[in-house]
């Protein structure tokens, strides 16, 4: 144990570096902001808020605290889901190391440690990385306990971990089913007895007591589908391009069909061989199999009737990939130099994807945010902004990303199309992640640029485009003195007609940009 242990340290290290790496690069998107809006409110604000999302609350309360220990700069709100991803690396180690030895928890862990998707989402201000490691750990803690019933403190550590699992992600059920469809296929095995046992019902009881508090609001977010509804339609190759997904951060679409079903085919023929020369009467092997797959196939099933299946919401599924392929080539290299061969594969083909995730030539969001620089735009505005002036962000999908890089201590207004906010209660404003505007959307929103006056009469309006802005219509008497552009994002800086006249012989000399700035414009 005491040889292995650098070995094991050094992959932990790893993973922590492939975790940090560029972790600042990409700009916080909507779904990371709004998080972050949401985690520094008060503890009874995210828990309102939240239960008119889709979502329950434990990781924004968790980053609430985690905020308030280490601030809301970029590194910080990330380190969350950067400590989650590499923990999680532990935990596949132990795994594989209860299941074979010590040479397989170090391949495992390797390979969890470079494997992309876990990477991106331990970058990400989310809780997936988070689901990740609690759902691996109650896996754990399941293992454990089936292979020494008598050590009940597992079944505590699995009622803690699947606690928390709920209370994170409403796809922990698709686990849960996993678990126990696994304790009934073994049960002609001792199985029989610990999914009968007191133990083990008790155990689920806790579960369900710990939850009920949250069900009226679980209830509540069903009758709001439609937040839903943006989620892609399933297809026969959602699975396999899942896998492929998992490994590459490519859904393998765009590959010859031969190619695209043999890794999909090459890891079923593993987790096959792998149980038919699985000896012990627990098939711990099969846990981790039914871990990895069934919640891809329930939710895959579940979406013909409505849409549930997307990557991020099952990413926690690719933490056993590594495992049973580790298991697998293990094996391979115990026999032959040919399993070298095969893991060094593997490790090159992780590696590639990684280097183009960092390159930020991978998009795994409903929207491609990898040039909306509105970190650049808005560090210009910050050094440009005068007091008086006026922020209008072009779309509210903008909005909490804008106000989180804005410095200026003047909060943000939205400009969409003309519409007008309601502080009512009864309209879209008071679901989803609106939510957090809607207590004060009237004052918020703007429905009529004309009636804008900025007490400096300037006005700044940001958005970000993957188009040309020269068909955008603004008042006839604002006077365009700067624009500012970094990527897909730009800040064009406007005069009202009042101020016009003496800003724009000034505003482009008396504003001395940094060389820095001036890279920033030309990117």
């Amino acid at each position: 144990m005491r040889a292995w242990l650098p070995f094991g340290t050094a992959i932990v290290l790893l993973a922590c570096v492939t975790r940090l790496y560029a972790v600042t690069t990409p700009v916080l998107w909507l779904d990371e902001a709004y998080s972050v809006t949401l985690a520094e409110m008060p503890p009874a604000q995210i828990l309102l808020h939240v239960s008119r999302d889709v979502h329950p609350p434990l990781y924004y309360l968790l980053l609430h605290y985690w905020i308030a220990m280490f601030g809301h700069g970029l590194l910080a709100v990330r380190g969350l889901s950067v400590l989650c991803g590499s923990l999680a690396v532990v935990v596949a180690m132990l795994i594989a190391a209860r299941l074979a030895n010590h040479r397989a928890a170090l391949i495992v862990g390797v390979m969890l440690a470079l494997l992309p998707v876990a990477v991106r989402y331990s970058q990400e201000t989310r809780m997936y990385a988070l689901l990740g490691l609690l759902l691996l750990a109650a896996t754990l803690m399941l293992l454990q306990w089936v292979l020494q019933p008598d050590r009940r403190e597992y079944l505590l550590g699995y009622v803690l971990f699947i606690t928390a699992g709920l209370y994170t992600h409403y796809f922990t059920m698709l686990c849960v089913a996993a678990h126990w469809s696994y304790l009934m296929i073994i049960c002609r095995s001792h199985g029989g007895q610990l999914i009968r046992s007191r133990a083990w019902w008790s155990c689920n009881v806790m579960i369900a007591l710990a939850y009920s508090p949250w069900l009226p609001s679980f209830w509540g977010q069903l009758a709001h589908t439609s937040w839903v509804e943006w989620l892609p339609a399933v297809t026969l190759t959602t699975v396999p391009s899942t896998l492929w997904s998992f490994l590459t951060l490519n859904d393998g679409q765009h590959f010859p069909q031969w190619l695209f079903w043999t890794f999909p085919l090459a890891v079923l023929s593993a987790c096959i061989g792998l149980l038919v020369t699985e000896k012990r009467p627990s098939r711990p092997v099969l846990l981790i199999c039914l871990f990895s797959f069934l919640p891809l196939l329930l939710a895959w099933l579940g979406s013909y009737a409505m849409p549930l299946y997307y990557l991020r919401f099952l990413s926690y599924c690719a933490n056993g990939l590594p495992i049973l392929i580790g298991l697998m080539l293990e094996k391979a290299v115990s026999r032959s130099r040919l399993g070298l061969v095969l893991l060094a594969a593997c490790l090159v083909v992780q590696v590639a994807a990684l280097c183009r995730l960092y390159d930020g030539q991978i998009n795994t969001n409903g929207s491609d945010w990898r040039q909306a620089r509105l970190d650049n735009v808005f560090e210009q505005v910050n050094q440009l902004w005068r007091p008086g002036d006026l922020i209008v962000v072009n779309h509210d999908f903008w909005y909490y990303s804008s106000a989180y890089y804005n410095a200026t201590g003047v909060e943000p207004l939205v400009f969409e199309m003309g519409l007008g906010g309601d502080n009512t209660g009864t309209s879209p404003f008071f679901y989803g992640w609106k939510s957090l505007i809607y207590p004060r959307s009237e004052q918020l929103y703007v429905a009529d640029l004309q009636a804008l006056s900025a007490p400096s009469g300037r006005i700044w309006w940001v958005g970000v485009t993957s188009q040309s802005i020269a068909g955008q219509s603004w008042p006839r008497d604002w006077t365009r003195l700067q624009h500012l552009r970094s990527g897909t994002a730009y800040a064009i800086l406007f005069a009202q007609s009042k101020a016009a006249e003496g800003q724009a012989a000034t505003s482009l000399c008396g504003s001395k940009l940094s060389a820095r700035a001036i890279c920033h414009m030309r990117e």
